[in-house]
């Protein structure tokens, strides 16, 4: 497990060096966006979002060999968040330009731009919490207050 785990980093990091220092100006609008979540910290959260998902996985399906897990990590770690950019980038094509794209890297191209991307995986995944709990709260406190006034409320709410 701690061989699997020292060479996926050791991909990524080969990887991110090899893309980083390909980039060059005038690329599409697409591979300018990708290296921009290579960058800005995006995609490192993609992948600790990605893993959180199959660890919690992992830990409700105890019965599921570790070999399993190995390989579906591998593969889902790799292609989910090829997908996740896919569905990403006409977003971002609908909101930013392409000079829009090229500033943001070159901003994340700047020592402070990598100190930034650097922090913001830790930042998402704790903002997402705080995000998750916030949203329960206020979830109770609106139920709470439907209640109070003597209305009946079908949960888990369904639209």
């Amino acid at each position: 497990m701690q061989n699997l785990k020292k060479s996926l980093i050791l991909s990524m990091l080969i990887l991110t060096s090899l893309i980083s220092t390909a980039h060059k100006k005038g690329n599409s609008y697409n591979e300018d966006v990708l290296y921009l979540f290579q960058i800005n910290g995006s995609e490192a959260s993609y992948q600790q979002s990605m893993q959180a998902i199959l660890t919690h996985f992992k830990n409700q399906e105890s019965n599921v060999p570790q070999e399993y897990w190995n390989r579906t990590s591998e593969e889902f770690m790799h292609t989910s968040i090829q997908d996740l950019v896919k569905m990403l980038i006409p977003i971002y094509a609908r909101n930013l330009s392409h000079e829009d794209i090229l500033a943001m890297i070159e901003f994340y191209e700047t020592d402070a731009g990598k100190r930034i991307a650097q922090k913001i995986p830790k930042i998402s995944s704790e903002s997402m919490q705080v995000g998750m709990n916030w949203g329960q709260a206020i979830a109770a406190k609106i139920k709470a207050d439907i209640e109070s006034k003597g209305f009946k409320i079908r949960l888990p709410f369904t639209p």
